[in-house]
Parts: structure tokens; sequence; C-alpha cells
């Protein structure tokens, strides 16, 4: 229960951080219209017309009190009317609906006969006012002065709204911090994916890859609900956006239930239901590949509503019937399903209209699916520890028991432990290829690398990336520790540095948010590394540096080496930590080396060690070793120093030589 208590508060506290933040910076730059009504149904022109100019509207407008709206599913238009004052310093106002499936919007101002803006999901992304996951809007609003807006919402959808006011430097912070939440929550189920399939390689159980589907399908369906998909995948096809979520709920689904009974083992224990079960899967997949394609939309987005709940009812009954039959792993099963099927149902519920829509109701499917896959997996992982209280039961049996029975269950214990072995290389084939690979098309720069991990899996992190065609970032980590601990930080570091490998122009604020990040959600697991990052400009002939608690590196022109010092504390120790950068001019023949301690902290036999200094030296023998042999040439001397014994530590190693400087 300490597990689960520590689980719920950890994936809470982005959601809490992040509510902090956006209330912090909205009090002044942000604000909720005055008076919020609506009505159902629509307007004629003449009655429009009226209503935009003055005169009273014939449909009475239903007033509420919250800023949150939802309205189920409605076959009518619904009109909602602002009433609100310009309160911040800026006179570009961003209306936010909170909503990124609605499929027609058209928004009016009172004294003006035409419509202000138009959009909705029908329209493709790239024409959007705001590049944001929910449909908002831009508008011209003088400081301090009262407006009322008239929308117009027409969707297959539920009708829902979040209503709300930015300046636009504030909107698209509240973006950024939402989706740094999302990505916890995203980068946590993927994790899981990710960890269920090295169990399935351990214990060759189908119901670990069954259960991969399931989670993997329900982190893309919760992409589609949130708007990211959108966003960055279906952004200039509406078309697809608006029926893909089918789609995904249909295989969400089929995968859930397949899981179900594979886990429960209902075929044996409850045939009945195995074959109910059955049923719907094989309706759900007729639906999928034969009546999807024709029908109408409004009825795909019911039919995909009702699929979701019938799949809660469902799961959750056969659950409860096998564990009043004694089914052990329906207990753990419930345990860890029940947070991702409440979630399910408290969104539906609000897209029914039956539940308001706020902080819960809109992230219960992102919470709860975070929470099952930790508990799940942690249930799963219940049965290495069975394998090892069968190996305990094995060596008592032994005292008492025939010697060809210790003989049988010890090779059987030996043929687990050569599976683990195996999977531990899979994990390590499949760590390996999150490195970016250190090579360019680009004549003016050559580019080299090394990476050896002290166990199967190992703590270091590189990645080469080309910002644009004259513009190469470096970035290269070492995490504490060793093995799959190091290897999980270093899953987090590619994950959070990802989003923000080119969103910053200089190394120290990049190191700088990454810091922020590794502070605020990862604290609470003491999540420590060090990290530099090297940008190479070929058109200004410029490197600039920067450095977190990492070892020295070098820049050799001519033989002559020039230090690469640290800038600022090691990521993760210090909470808005300041990192300087370091500007060096480049010339054509130029080398610059990046690596890790474990280069040169190798010892021999004699417990010497082999030094950063003996590294530098190596390097700096520009004349007797090309760029090409360099890194190999230090590994040899590393091997010959410690006589092939150089899995004391993770070693990385990264070289670039600057050739030229035209195109």
């Amino acid at each position: 229960m300490r597990c689960l208590a520590f689980l719920v508060f950890f994936c809470l506290v982005p959601v809490s951080c992040s509510k902090l933040q956006i209330q912090k910076y909205m009090k002044e730059d942000s604000f909720t219209p005055t008076k919020i009504s609506y009505t159902k149904g629509d307007f004629s022109p003449a009655e429009l017309k009226s209503l935009l100019f003055g005169t009273t509207s014939q449909l009475p407008f239903t007033v509420v009190s919250k800023n949150n709206i939802s309205l189920g599913f409605q076959s009518k238009p619904v009109w909602l009317r602002l009433e609100a004052v310009n309160q911040t310093n800026s006179h570009k106002i961003l209306l936010d609906l909170g909503n990124a499936h609605l499929d027609h919007v058209t928004v009016y101002e009172t004294n003006k006969e035409l419509p202000v803006k138009t959009g909705g999901d029908f329209i493709p992304h790239s024409q959007w006012d705001a590049f944001s996951k929910t449909i908002a809007f831009e508008l011209d609003w003088p400081i301090g002065e009262t407006k009322t807006f008239y929308i117009k919402t027409e969707t297959s959808s539920n009708i829902s709204y979040s209503v709300r006011f930015f300046s636009k430097e504030t909107f698209y912070l509240k973006e950024n911090i939402e989706n740094t939440t999302l990505g916890f929550f995203y980068g946590t189920i993927f994790i899981m994916v990710l960890y269920n399939l090295f169990i399935y390689f351990i214990l060759k159980d189908k119901a670990y890859i069954l259960y991969s589907l399931a989670i993997f399908c329900n982190l893309i369906l919760q992409m589609y609900l949130n708007g990211i998909l959108n966003q960055f995948i279906t952004i200039d096809h509406p078309e697809i956006h608006n029926r893909v979520g089918s789609v995904i709920v249909c295989f969400a689904v089929v995968f859930g239930w397949r899981f179900a009974q594979q886990t429960l083992n209902t075929k044996v224990i409850n045939p009945y239901w195995h074959l109910i079960i059955r049923g719907f899967i094989v309706v759900t997949l007729f639906y999928l590949f034969v009546l999807l394609q024709f029908l109408p939309l409004p009825i795909l987005i019911r039919v995909g509503n009702f699929l979701a709940q019938l799949f809660v009812f469902s799961v959750f009954t056969v659950a409860l019937f096998n564990y009043n039959a004694g089914n052990r792993q329906a207990r753990l099963f419930l345990l860890g399903w029940s947070t991702l099927l409440f979630g399910i149902l408290l969104y539906t519920l609000m897209q029914n209209g039956l539940l308001p829509a706020n902080l819960i109701t809109i992230y219960s499917n992102q919470i709860g699916s975070t929470l099952e896959a930790g508990i799940l997996s942690l249930a799963l992982a219940s049965k290495i520890n069975q394998l090892k209280d069968e190996k305990s039961k094995a060596q008592s049996e032994a005292l008492s028991t025939l010697e060809d029975k210790v003989r049988e269950r010890t090779k059987n214990l030996d043929a687990s432990l050569n599976s683990i072995r195996k999977d531990l290389s899979v994990a390590k084939r499949i760590q390996q290829t999150f490195f970016s690979q250190i090579k360019a098309e680009d004549p003016r720069i050559k580019f080299d690398s090394f990476y050896q991990s002290m166990n199967e899996v190992g703590g270091d992190f590189y990645d080469l990336a080309q910002v644009n065609p004259d513009y190469y970032r470096i970035f290269i980590a070492d995490a504490t520790g060793h093995g799959i601990q190091a290897a999980l930080i270093t899953m987090a570091i590619k994950a959070e540095y990802e989003s923000l490998k080119i969103m910053y122009d200089h190394p120290n604020d990049l190191i700088f948010h990454l810091n922020q990040i590794f502070i605020n959600k990862y604290n609470k697991v003491q999540t420590i590394f060090t990290c530099a990052v090297c940008d190479i400009d070929l058109k200004k002939r410029k490197l600039h540096f920067a450095s977190a608690g990492h070892p020295d590196q070098i820049h050799i022109r001519a033989g002559e080496k020039k230090i690469l010092p640290r800038t600022g504390r090691i990521i993760g120790m210090a909470d808005h930590t300041e990192y300087r950068s370091i500007e060096h001019f480049l010339e054509e023949g130029d080398r610059i080396y990046l690596f890790t301690d474990g280069i040169f902290e190798q010892f021999n036999e004699s417990r010497e060690i082999f030094g950063e200094k003996k590294v530098y030296e190596i390097l700096q023998d520009i004349e007797k070793h090309p760029f090409d042999d360099s890194i190999s040439h230090l590994v040899k001397e590393l091997n010959k120093f410690t006589n092939f014994k150089t899995d004391q530590d993770d070693i990385t190693l990264i070289g670039c030589e600057i050739e030229s400087f035209g195109n």
C-alpha cells in the first residue's frame, strides 16, 4: 500500500505543479468572461443581425456561473454569449475554448455583421489561429475595453468548453506547461510499454505482449483526445483526424479484452464470459474493418463512446466474477485496472455532459492510465519474485528430497537465468537505438564516436542534431549509477532533451531549462546527471559550449589544446542554477572531443588510473593520427593500459573535425 500511495503522489505532483505555475502567470495576463450564457438551436439571419446590433434574441440564453461547460452530444448548434473586459496589459488576446474536437466554430462580435473568426477541427491545424492543442482564436482587443462575443459551435463529438482569455505570451506559456505535464504521462506509459516487453522476453507469457499493445493504444488514444495527434501528426489532414479516433478506440478495446481473457484465464474459469468477450471482439473488428468507412461521423463518435463504456462495464464484471471464483490473478487485475477504468468512466461521463469539465475529469484518463501502468507493472513483476521464491523452496526441498529432483529444479532455474541474460542483451540493443548516428553528409565536417556500457545497459547518452544546414548541436550526458537504474534515467534524459534540443539558441539556456524540468518533475527520485552541449556554427565559424558538472572537454588546434570547462552545477542539484556559455572561434583542421569520465577513470592491475592527462596527450597527437583513427587509437591505448579490462565504467567518446567552411 505504501508503494501505491507513493505512485499516486508521484503521478499527481506534475499536475499540481503545472496548475500552480499556470495560476501564477495567469493572474495578470488572463481572465475569464464576466458573464457566460448559452442557448441551443440556430438563429435566422434577421435574428442574428438584431442580436449583434442590440435587439433581444427570441432564443433564451441560460446563464452559467463557471467557465467550464459540458453539454454532452448535441444535434443542434450551441451558441455561447461571452461578456468580458480586457484585464491584461496586451491588446493581442487569445480566446481559448479548451476543446480540441469542435467541428465548426464561428465567432461574432457585437456591432459587426460578419464573423470575426472561423475555425474548428474540420479545418487543417496548420491554418488555425494558434499553434495549440485546443481551438483558440487571436483577437485584437484594446486594453480595458468591454466586449461581447457570440460563438456558434457545431460538432459531432461532445460539446464542452473551458473558456478563458489569455495574453499571447501567457497562452503559449500555459501550452508549454501543459505539454510538459502531458509529456510526463505519455513518457511514463511508454516506459511501461517497454518494461513489459522486457518482461515478455523473460517469461514468454503472451499476456505481457497484449498488455503492452493495450496500454500503447490507450496512449495514442489519449494523444488524440488531448489534441496532440492533430497538432503534430494529422496537422494537414482533418478528414483523417476526425475518423482516426474511432480506429484507435477499436484497437484499444480489442487488445484490452484480449488481455483480460488471457490474464483472467476466462476460457477455463469462466467460459460463459469468455464467449461474451469474444463476441464483443468479433463485432468490434467487423465494425472496424467493414462498417467504419461507410458510417457518418456523428455515428462513429457515439459508437466509439459506447465501446469505451462497454469495455469498462464488461471488464469490471468479468474480473469480479473471476475473483469470486477464487482466481488470485483477478485481484491483481482489479487493483491495476480499476484506476484506468475509473478514469475512462469519468472522462466518458464528462463527454456526455453528466459530469462537469474540470482538471480531474479532463485529465482523468491520463492520471488513471499512468497509475494503472505502474500498479500493473508492479503486480506483473511479482512473477519474478515468485521465481525467487521457487528457487528458495527448491533449496529447502533439496535437504529432504532426492538428488535428481534438486538437479532438475536447478536446471530449470539456470534456464531462467540464461533467458534473463539473453533478454538483457535485447535491452542493450534497444537502448543503443536511442543514440544518434554520429554521421553527417556534409563535406565540411567529420564526426566519429565510441560507446561501451559497463553492463548490458548503461547510463551514458549522446545525441547529434543538425539544427540547420550550417549549425550542429552535440549533447552528451552521464547519469549517476550503473545498470538498469542508470539506463532508465537516460530514457528520461532522452525524452526531455528531445523536446528542448531545437527550442533554445544557446547551450546555457538549454541546460538551464533541462535542469528546471528535472528539479520540478524528478526531484522525488533524486535524479542527477552531468551533461555538456557543444554547438558548431560553420557559417559564423564559432563554437558555443556549456557544461553542467561534466568533466573538462577539449578543443584542439594544431596540437594545442583549449580546455572546455564545466560552466555550472550538476543537473538536478539546485533550483534556478545559472550556466555560463563559452565561445571559441573555429579554424579549418580544429578538432573537438567530448567524453564521459569513464574514458579516464579506468584502472590497471596495479590500481593506477589512466587519467585525464593521458587522454589529452593522446588526442593532441594530431600529426601521428588522422581524425578517422584518433578515437580508435585512444581506445587501443586504454585497452593496452588495462589489459582489455575496460568494463569499470560506461565509456562514451565523441569527436568532430572541421574540414572547411565552404558550401
